[in-house]
């Protein structure tokens, strides 16, 4: 029933830039060590006039490093591939995110604003991310989200210091006016996997996966509470469908997915429609299911290669 190859990626994510304000002890991808960004504001609003001229992608992901960092031109991207219908699924920290923002950030239409806020206090969340006054502004942030009418999803982040404080962070979510908590373990990518005192044993596993059953019990009907999928269920589901998404990153690279290192070109050097024409049967690459196979169902270690550690593989 499905085709075997989407002539555009039903779904796209741009990580607009590398940069980011704040410096989480556990980014996936290392925001703020890397170069400065080769895909310019100019390069993304050329690509997603490409995009839309292609005939278009259902939902674009806007991540980063942080971007709202790129003030008026988010607007003018985001406003691009709006007028061609597209959805957003908008990933940021907060930080920036002031009540005028939310005003304009109205007019778009989303999966949900995501907004990540790691602890239900601010001691806890700054020290993570490494930046004081970061809590209270996600939390601002959040708020004036969810009053805005705009759907919001809140991402919390679980290390061993804050197991025991997921409930109080359901009722903050609750409180904020989130639709949806989704909480997990550090994924180990980046210097999420340089530092490992931030990663779950067994034992702290099991616990916050009972905690996290009996939140989804006491807040059923009201907010949705979503367990992060491990690394390798999260690629074993994308690699046995058709190819119907992928990454841009900073530097033009167009990864397959945040979890798996490996790109199929570099919208800098060719079209985008082009290349993604040449990337069926990507997932079925034999150097792919090998990296798949090496992942740690639980912690998702990789005895292959370290995410956002080691460099990406071209295929």
């Amino acid at each position: 029933m499905y085709p075997s190859h989407f002539t555009m990626p039903l779904s796209l994510q741009f990580e607009l830039t590398g940069q980011c304000n704040l410096k989480c002890r556990h980014c996936y991808n290392r925001s703020g060590e890397l170069p400065l960004d080769a895909m310019t504001a100019e390069r993304w609003k050329k690509l997603s006039k490409e995009l839309a001229a292609h005939g278009g992608i259902f939902e674009c992901i806007i991540s980063g490093g942080e971007p709202f960092l790129l003030g008026e031109d988010l607007f003018a991207i985001m406003d691009i591939l709006h007028d061609d219908g597209a959805i957003f699924l908008v990933i940021t920290n907060g930080f920036l995110i002031t009540e005028k923002i939310v005003r304009r950030l109205q007019k778009y239409r989303y999966r949900w604003l995501q907004i990540s806020i790691d602890a239900s206090n601010a001691q806890a969340h700054d020290a993570l991310r490494r930046v004081p006054g970061s809590w209270e502004k996600a939390v601002h942030a959040a708020l004036n989200a969810a009053d805005a009418g705009i759907p919001l999803a809140i991402a919390n982040t679980i290390i061993p210091e804050t197991i025991e404080d997921l409930p109080e962070m359901a009722r903050l979510a609750y409180f904020c006016g989130a639709a949806s908590l989704i909480t997990g373990e550090v994924f180990p990518s980046g210097r999420g996997a340089i530092d490992e005192a931030l990663l779950l044993n067994n034992e702290e596993r099991a616990r916050l996966w009972h905690i996290i059953e009996e939140q989804r019990v006491i807040f059923q009907g009201r907010m949705k509470i979503q367990r992060s999928m491990s690394n390798r269920s999260q690629l074993e589901g994308v690699s046995d469908l058709p190819a119907a998404g992928a990454i841009i990153r900073p530097n033009g690279d167009i990864r397959l997915d945040c979890t798996a290192p490996f790109v199929i070109g570099n919208v800098a050097n060719a079209s985008f429609y082009e290349q993604w024409q040449k990337s069926r049967g990507c997932w079925q690459d034999k150097r792919v299911k090998e990296y798949i196979e090496s992942v740690d169902w639980y912690s998702g270690k990789s005895n292959l290669h370290k995410n956002h550690v080691e460099g990406d593989i071209l295929l």
